[in-house]
């Protein structure tokens, strides 16, 4: 039997000879789009290339509005601020997800309640949402988290029944499709990011998409300093309703544009993305089928409505007792050195996270004694989301699944290696 490479044996995998697709993915199309914004002198504010992006994204997305903002933590600010989210109301979300999605309820002054996951994809579990409403609350935010999709069939009639708004963050779905609907055309509100590890990326940058012209109308006004937007995009029978200060002209907000030079990176990305989804698809069920066969590893559950998958991350569970105990983070570190690529942990549970910890900024959060309490994460139990990330949780960046079957047979071969020497 091989020695592990975390204790001096041969890695599975020679990263030097065969090194991991690469990310981001650019070629010259990039570089002479960008000289194209450079020499137009049109660098930022509603120029041709956002324009041209947000009619590409809406049709690829099946959503009649796309409005592109700063970065994916400013959308999903943005969708709250538009569905008049605020003191006093509370909004639903999963407790393993990235701090921003909680953090940006509490930047519009309302509270988040967070809920506990399914084990099996690792999104927001539906009896958990239900056994959380209350009178004030006003939202819910699935979050398809990694590779998979929170159940929108569930979510969507619970949210009918209580009249709920539903906000999908889809920071880790560009793509995927639920019952043949794209990820961010199945709730109010879809919020995407563009930041550097995502699967279409300008380095930063986010978009928001919906089919309501009255919420299309406010996040285009929210995202540009107040304005009210131009032309005629947004024609409606109440066009302006509730968006504008007494005299129609503007209404309180901020810069939250992307340039023109993002929106020409994104294009390109966005050329290439269907393929890059296929590809990742095709290798993640080969991985999956070969993982399927080695003790004590746990394939995510793929639900039958997902009709098209779209990974951020390749994850699955993993269970110590089939190898001999081995605690979770010393075989994510005994994988990491087989293959020769980061393997993570899941995000954090947010109500013991490091990065979502509102009772640091009292001067802005403490608008009462009871919001106060109210905004304390550590009220809230996740035995979920302790259990996968202090326990199961196996996680590897979507670069991973855009290579070859012997790639994946590698990740594979390193997996039953690690098993093999703790039976041994």
């Amino acid at each position: 039997m091989s020695e592990l490479a975390i204790d001096g044996g041969k890695p599975v995998r020679d990263v030097k000879k065969h090194p991991w697709p690469a990310w981001p993915v650019w070629d010259k199309n990039e570089e002479i789009a960008l000289l194209e914004v450079l020499n137009s002198g049109v660098w930022s504010y509603n120029g041709p290339k956002e324009v041209e992006f947000n009619r590409m994204f809406a049709d690829f997305t099946g959503v009649k509005y796309v409005v592109c903002a700063s970065n994916g933590t400013v959308t999903l600010q943005l969708a709250l601020e538009a569905l008049g989210i605020g003191y006093g109301d509370e909004v639903i979300l999963p407790g393993l997800t990235w701090q921003a999605t909680a953090a940006t309820i509490i930047d519009v002054n309302a509270t988040p309640v967070l809920v506990d996951v399914c084990e099996d994809t690792w999104c927001i579990d539906p009896k958990e949402i239900e056994k959380a409403i209350t009178s004030k609350t006003k939202a819910i935010i699935p979050v398809h988290l990694y590779g998979g999709f929170a159940d929108m069939d569930a979510i969507l009639n619970i949210a009918k029944r209580y009249n709920l708004f539903v906000l999908e963050d889809c920071a880790h779905k560009h793509g995927g499709e639920w019952n043949g609907k794209k990820a961010g055309s199945i709730g109010d509100i879809g919020s995407f990011s563009f930041q550097l590890s995502k699967h279409i990326t300008a380095g930063e940058g986010g978009a928001l998409t919906t089919n309501n012209p009255v919420l299309a109308e406010k996040l285009d006004a929210l995202r540009n300093c107040g304005r009210r937007p131009e032309g005629d995009d947004y024609s409606t029978s109440d066009k302006g309703a509730g968006v504008y200060s007494d005299d129609g002209n503007f209404i309180q907000s901020g810069n939250y544009r992307i340039t023109e030079f993002q929106a020409a990176v994104l294009i390109e990305g966005l050329k290439r993305l269907p393929e890059q989804n296929q590809t990742r698809d095709e290798n993640g069920i080969y991985l999956n089928s070969l993982l399927s066969d080695i003790p004590g590893v746990l394939p995510m559950r793929r639900d039958e409505r997902e009709t098209k998958e779209a990974y951020f991350n390749f994850s699955f569970r993993y269970k110590k007792e089939e190898f001999k105990g081995l605690p979770v983070e010393k075989f994510r570190q005994a994988l990491e050195s087989e293959i020769g690529i980061g393997v993570d942990s899941s995000y954090e549970p947010l109500n013991n996270c490091s990065l979502y910890v509102p009772h640091t900024k009292p001067s802005r959060h403490k608008l009462s004694e009871k919001y106060w309490k109210d905004i304390d994460p550590a009220r809230f139990d996740l035995p979920v989301c302790k259990k996968i990330h202090e326990e199961e949780s196996v996680c590897i960046h979507h670069k991973v699944l855009m290579g070859t079957k012997e790639d994946m047979d590698d990740i594979a071969k390193a997996i039953r290696k690690i098993y093999d020497n703790t039976k041994a």
